[in-house]
């Protein structure tokens, strides 16, 4: 998928460009970024509807939301109100699971 830093840097620029701004604005700049296509593995897809019209239905990708929740706004991980990382014995305690 092309230049895989070029991708990264200008990521990186969507959070420089909001730092002060709103989170929707944010988001929406996020969400159509080739960073964001490559990790959901959304970049070049076709429609449901236009791959039907080809004969090849291809499901979308679903993994969208996961992935804003995990990036932007929940983390990985859950925190202390000093931003340190909350610990159980010893491992980091995950945000969600598969339960």
């Amino acid at each position: 998928v092309g230049d895989t830093n070029e991708a990264l840097v200008t990521y990186y620029d969507i959070f420089v460009r909001h730092a002060f701004g709103n989170f929707r604005d944010a988001l929406k700049e996020v969400s159509y970024s080739v960073a964001m296509a490559n990790m959901l593995s959304f970049y070049q897809s076709l429609s449901l509807q236009f791959s039907r019209e080809l004969g090849n239905p291809v499901l979308p990708d679903e993994n969208y939301a996961r992935e804003i929740m995990q990036l932007l706004t929940i983390g990985l991980y859950k925190l202390n109100e000093d931003g340190t990382r909350k610990k159980s014995n010893g491992d980091d305690i995950q945000t969600n699971d598969n339960d």
